[in-house]
């Protein structure tokens, strides 16, 4: 029996081992109960030839197929051991800010810390972008969080620059509030691409997301416009609004996917959604301490933002890791076990 198996390739949490039979698709239960395939390795039929095998050799190719199934597919250590380094990462970052003496330190070391995190999060996204390109749903909409969070590096960078260097206290509204602005465009697109993909949103939960996410931003606004001592200060006002309420947008197609039973075990939305929620508190905080007059005196802010920085690094981290597939890995694998 002679049969064309293309090399075997890993696919969201799935090995697949494409076959080529001159018979039709119904053959493919055949092979599967001929060569014993694993449930865990998916056989399709293409028409793509790319090698003639014996028996034996598509033998050592889907050994070496469920080789790297069982070790992708054993996800509960590897994301135990991201949670509790997330966690220690966190922790270790904002007790330099904690810890400080003084506000003053506590402003500085928060200043600092901010592109750091953000940094991190940024040289993730690049390492996918490098390693997916920008083709396909997954590769633009990888690419889009990407420039969303390069944005926000270089808001964080000039608000370092405004206050550090230039010794603005709390520089608001400035160019850097630009940049974060704009860094909103390309991670909605993410987010929305995110949504579509994993679909079946059930309309129920759109109603009731989209209710919840209404009756936050009438509270907020309603809360923001009894605190504020900027009644004639449109754009500081406004700007204040605008951070929160776009935050509470996005988190729109981030709960729907994770209300969807099909998003997989390799997705990198709870992360995300993690990182969404944070940031959404963080500008809700700061908000409100730029329209009373508060922001010099509270840190509570920046460490938000630093645990939201992180958590998205994390979120990449296991993208990166995980979902997007390794040819020349498993062309390694392949043969290392055909030699």
């Amino acid at each position: 029996m002679f049969l064309v198996v293309r090399q075997s390739r890993l696919r969201k949490n799935t090995a697949e081992v494409r076959v080529l039979q001159v018979t039709c698709h119904s053959h493919v239960s055949l092979v599967r109960h001929f060569f014993n395939i694993s449930s865990r390795i998916r056989v399709t039929c293409a028409v793509d030839p790319l090698l003639l095998c014996t028996r034996k050799r598509i033998e050592r190719i889907l050994h070496t197929a469920e080789k790297m199934a069982s070790q992708t597919l054993d996800f509960k250590t590897s994301r135990r051991n991201l949670v509790i380094f997330t966690i220690v990462a966190i922790v270790a970052v904002n007790s330099v800010v904690l810890f400080a003496p003084d506000m003053e330190s506590r402003n500085y070391y928060g200043d600092i810390l901010g592109p750091i995190t953000a940094a991190i999060a940024v040289a993730y996204g690049l390492i996918i972008v490098r390693r997916q390109g920008f083709s396909g749903m997954f590769g633009r909409a990888y690419a889009a969080l990407a420039l969303g969070l390069a944005l926000w590096l270089v808001a964080e960078g000039l608000w370092a620059y405004y206050t550090i260097g230039l010794q603005i206290e709390v520089p608001f509204p400035s160019l850097a509030d630009a940049f974060w602005l704009a860094g909103y465009g390309p991670m909605g697109y993410h987010l929305l691409v995110m949504a579509k993909f994993y679909g079946r949103i059930k309309k129920q939960n759109l109603i009731i997301v989209c209710v919840a996410t209404a009756i936050f931003a009438a509270a907020y606004i309603n809360d923001i416009m009894d605190s504020s001592v900027l009644s004639e200060a449109f754009l500081p006002l406004a700007i204040s609004v605008a951070y929160p309420l776009l935050d509470a947008v996005l988190l729109i197609p981030v709960v729907l996917v994770l209300l969807t039973p099909t998003r997989g075990k390799l997705t990198s939305i709870p992360w995300i959604f993690i990182s969404w929620l944070l940031t959404a508190s963080a500008d809700a905080i700061f908000g409100h301490t730029i329209v009373s007059n508060l922001a010099a005196e509270i840190t509570v802010w920046n460490l938000l933002y630093n645990a939201a920085y992180i958590c998205m690094a994390s979120g990449l981290y296991w993208y990166n890791r995980h979902f997007i597939f390794d040819e020349k890995k498993l062309t390694n694998e392949w043969m290392t076990a055909n030699k």
